[in-house]
């Protein structure tokens, strides 16, 4: 009973326009995260969905008109000052660092005057080497140009079942349900769920039996590379700074950092903020976390940034959750479903609870005055 009246709720909370919950709950900033724009097929970004041209240009003129933009540099002075600035005003960021950021997506930016925060993965500059998740992804591709036959014959002949879980039931987030996210749609029929769920989830541990896979699959990921030129290059990150663009690291290989020890942690935190600030001549540049932020100590975070002046704010994916004032986090603009407008997707986020509670204020005196709030507005 007490399920199905949550659910309830939940279900009607998400109908509460965004200008009531602006005005409840309101933010320093509405962080969403992109991670590519294109109006073509992309054979290396099979593992989520992502807009054309056309809906991610709609995405920034609600932003703009709904809320505003705020720069990188502005919002970090509002999270250092001792009052927080609280107008809701959105701040754009793309991950991983394709090539897309600096051909596609920035000159939409320019023309929205939206700015924003470019993340790049360090050890992808200049095509370097290949993001394991371009490689599982070429895999997903490859699977769909097979027979389910032939897809579950490669698995029983790499030993790979042994390794395969079946994918979690659930449908709320991108690490517990990736299949649902990554809207692969027919091709599921080519290749068994666990093998496709764990693509969508590979771990740097699965590198080697990725590569088999590959090779088996007949994908060849350096000549992709080399042909394709995915990620941005050197030159273009330096030009995105120019143009005024904030340049952001995102690890130096994309690894989850609560799966490694805080002196690896350290060092895929620090190492990449390095190298993009000796590449752009940033006093500080900020840092988005591998995937997900969720259980890693912000104490720890604070005393990085003590030891290492030039890491800037730390960007998470928990919505609108209220974090630490270095932590900012974010929305996705990627979802699939009936209903992917930013205003759908605005309205889901502040429906959770954790968007309304506000640190260093009780839940209740918060939600007595927000009810208040909320009947004026109403």
């Amino acid at each position: 009973m007490k399920s199905a009246l949550r659910a309830a709720a939940t279900g009607l909370l998400r109908h509460v326009p965004v200008p009531v919950w602006r005005r409840l709950f309101p933010k320093s900033a509405v962080g969403i995260c992109y991670h590519i724009v294109s109006d073509a097929e992309v054979p290396h970004v099979r593992h989520y969905s992502f807009l054309d041209t056309v809906a991610f240009e709609a995405d920034l003129r609600y932003l703009r008109r709904t809320f505003g933009f705020v720069s990188y540099g502005e919002l970090a002075k509002r999270r250092g000052g001792a009052s927080a600035v609280r107008d809701n005003a959105a701040i754009v960021t793309f991950d991983d660092g394709f090539a897309e950021c600096a051909t596609v997506a920035a000159p939409i930016l320019r023309r929205q005057g939206a700015g924003g925060v470019f993340f790049v993965i360090t050890d992808l500059i200049d095509n370097a080497a290949v993001f394991r998740e371009t490689e599982a992804s070429l895999c997903i591709a490859a699977i769909g140009r097979r027979t389910s036959a032939e897809v579950e014959a490669i698995v029983e002949e790499l030993g790979l079942g042994t390794r395969l879980a079946p994918p979690p039931r659930a449908a709320s987030d991108t690490v517990r349900a990736p299949l649902q996210l990554a809207g692969l749609g027919d091709l599921a029929e080519h290749g068994p769920p666990p093998l496709l769920h764990w693509l969508l989830t590979l771990k740097a541990a699965d590198a080697a039996l990725l590569r088999q896979l590959s090779a088996r699959l007949g994908v060849d990921p350096e000549g992709y590379i080399r042909s394709t030129r995915p990620y941005l290059t050197a030159t273009q990150i330096r030009e995105l700074h120019a143009e005024g663009f904030t340049i952001g690291a995102h690890g130096r290989d994309h690894r989850w950092l609560q799966d490694l020890s805080l002196a690896e942690a350290e060092r895929e935190i620090v190492d990449s903020c390095r190298v993009i600030r000796d590449l752009t001549g940033q006093r500080e540049v900020p840092f988005a976390f591998p995937y997900f932020g969720g259980g890693i100590d912000r104490g720890w975070l604070a005393r990085l940034r003590q030891q290492h002046e030039f890491i800037g704010l730390f960007f998470d994916t928990d919505g609108l959750r209220e974090d630490v004032p270095f932590v900012v986090q974010r929305v996705f603009g990627e979802r699939i479903g009936h209903d992917r407008t930013p205003d759908a997707i605005l309205r889901r986020a502040w429906a959770r609870p954790a968007a309304w509670r506000r640190r260093g204020q009780s839940f209740s005196s918060r939600f007595r005055r927000c009810a208040q709030t909320a009947e004026r507005a109403l």
